[in-house]
This record gives structure tokens, C-alpha cells and sequence, in this order.
């Protein structure tokens, strides 16, 4: 996949693809990080649609697997999947509850080296201020995830913009490497919201000595994560970021191994939710049944960890029907 070049925008929801879509437009981003799965289920109809909706748009689709490391065989099975259905490279999110998982972090790195994923196309992100996280397998993630190291730089970390990208992110990056011998390519995130109770948008200010302060690295790639708590008088701020931005690579010239589901007809009908919508009504209007309408849409569910509950739709969700 050779290094990263451009800017990327996290998108932990396919309902939100629009809106990242346009956002991409604006700031010139060369790529899509979605979100793919959560706890080892794999969000197949949202990982294609989004998957093929980027490329149309021109960007790079690439892969987000958050990890806990629980079922590391479930966890490599779900990289190996967003590979087969096109996504050109994979981000492994280590969470807290990998922490002190150094052999579930080395097995996860056995098997998807196993399925034929390439080192080079995947990375992992992790805080940016490695002595303070001993028990986070990094030296692990190391070994196998060649593609790039992806520390999250937030603006809740409660520090200046210089301690949490000079000293913690890049200091440490090379201080590691100096130890360690093995780290790879440093493509910073800066992470608007990690934390839902200190999520907000940040004002102009703030927000320019944050990406001031990683443009003072010239970084050949660097990703947004909260773009929806970006106010849109930000996005000249992040347009003019960096120098002039890469072009998208072209996708892979190596074969990628189709995938075992069959995809979604081009015909496919979709339903907007409104307030007044339920399940059962839905179903009704387009002669589906409850168990068609879960296979194809459970992933709305999925992705934001609720039980599927038919009595819960939100409004302005955007539902497969036919």
C-alpha cells in the first residue's frame, strides 16, 4: 500500500455518510475511515455501501476495527473481511479493555498474518503518550501492524496542544524508536471529542493552535475524528492544512478476494425514518418481513452497541425496504 498521503475523516456511523461525504468535499480529505464492526460482528450491507459510495467520491476507503481483544480469532476474521470486501488498509483501535492483552495481541497478529493480510496495510491507534500506558500491547501491535502508528492527539486531553503532539506523540514516537527499534510511521489523529462528556466543537482559536501545532511536523498524512462536532467555520482551517494534498492513490492493483456474501442489488429501495415511523409499519408499507428488514439493516443497531429493538427507530435513519 506504500505510506499514507492526504487526510482522512473517521466515520463511526454509515448513517452519517452524507454529511462525511460533504465534509470530505470541502477540506479536501483523501480518505474514509469507517468503522466495520464492534466486537467482532462485521456490519456487512454499511461496510459495502460505504466501501463503494468513498471510492465514488474519489476517496481511500480504509477499515476501522476497534479492539478489546477479548476474541482475537473474531477480531482477525473481521480484518480479513474488510479486506475481502475492498477496504485498501485496516486501523486497529486498541480500547481499554485491551490493556494488559499482550497474547491476545500477539495471536490477533498470528491470524491475520494467517488470512494473507498485509503487514503494510495495517495500522493501529493507541494514546500518543506510550510511558503512561505500560500495559497497552504496543510492542505487539508493533510486530504486525507495519502500515502506520495512529496516536489519538484529543483536545479533551486536558493539556496544551504542545505536550499532547510535540512532547507525548512525536517525542515518544522517537523516543520508542530509539528503544524499540521497530516503530512504524507516525500519521497523528486529531480527535476532536473522545470523550462524550467533553464532547463539543471547538472555537476558532482553540482549534487553530491544535492543527498549528501539527503542521509544525509537516505529518504526509493526518486524520479527524468528532467531525461531527466540527462547525463548518472550521473547514477552511483544515482545507488549508499542509501543503498541497496528495491525490488519492489508485485502488490496489493486487486481486482483491471477493467477497462470501452476495452484494446488494443496484435496484435497492430505501426508506428515510420519520418520527411517526415503527418497524411494524415500515414492514407493512413495503410487504417486508421483520426477519428481511434485520438482515438488512441490524447493522443500524449494531454499530451504536443497542439491542435490536423494533420499538427503536431513529428518525433520519436511512433503511434498506426492498
Amino acid at each position: 500500500m506504500g505510506e499514507l498521503n492526504g487526510k482522512g475523516l473517521w466515520l463511526p456511523f454509515s448513517a452519517d455518510l452524507d454529511g462525511a461525504l460533504e465534509m470530505a468535499a470541502a477540506v479536501g480529505a483523501t480518505h474514509l475511515i469507517y468503522r466495520v464492526g464492534l466486537r467482532g460482528m462485521f456490519f456487512v450491507e454499511a461496510a459495502r455501501r460505504v466501501e463503494g459510495r468513498s471510492r465514488q467520491a474519489g476517496l481511500v476507503p480504509l477499515a476501522w476495527v476497534p479492539l478489546s481483544l477479548d476474541d482475537p480469532f473474531a477480531e482477525a476474521a473481521l480484518v480479513a473481511k474488510a479486506r475481502r470486501v475492498g477496504y485498501e488498509g485496516v486501523v486497529l483501535d486498541l480500547t481499554d479493555a485491551a490493556a494488559g492483552k499482550t497474547v491476545a495481541a500477539a495471536t490477533l497478529g498470528r491470524k491475520v498474518t494467517e488470512a494473507g493480510v498485509e503487514p503494510e496495510r495495517l495500522f493501529y491507534a493507541a494514546p500518543p503518550d506510550i510511558w503512561r500506558h505500560p500495559e497497552i500491547p504496543y510492542r505487539e501491535m508493533n510486530g504486525f501492524c507495519r502500515g502506520g502508528f495512529m496516536p489519538w492527539c484529543s483536545l479533551s486531553a486536558r493539556r496544551t496542544p504542545r505536550t499532547v503532539v510535540d512532547k507525548w506523540a512525536y517525542g515518544e514516537h522517537a523516543r520508542w524508536e530509539q528503544e524499540w527499534g521497530d516503530m512504524p510511521p507516525l500519521y497523528p489523529i486529531l480527535a476532536i471529542g473522545t470523550d462524550e462528556e467533553d464532547a463539543r466543537s471547538p472555537g476558532v482559536p482553540e482549534f487553530l493552535e491544535w492543527v498549528q501545532a501539527l503542521a509544525s511536523h509537516n505529518p504526509p498524512f493526518l486524520s479527524i475524528y468528532g467531525i461531527h462536532l466540527l462547525d463548518r467555520e472550521l473547514w477552511p482551517i483544515l482545507a488549508s492544512l499542509g501543503p498541497s494534498v496528495a491525490p488519492p492513490p489508485q485502488p490496489s492493483q493486487t486481486p482483491v478476494i471477493p467477497a462470501q456474501e452476495e452484494p446488494a442489488p443496484a435496484t435497492a429501495q430505501f426508506h428515510v425514518v420519520t418520527v411517526n415511523d415503527t418497524l411494524w409499519s415500515i414492514c407493512k408499507r413495503y410487504n417486508i418481513s421483520k426477519a428481511q428488514f434485520w438482515e438488512w439493516n441490524g447493522h443500524l443497531w449494531d454499530e451504536r452497541g443497542l439491542p435490536r429493538d423494533e420499538v427503536y427507530l431513529e428518525e433520519g435513519w436511512r433503511v434498506r425496504v426492498g
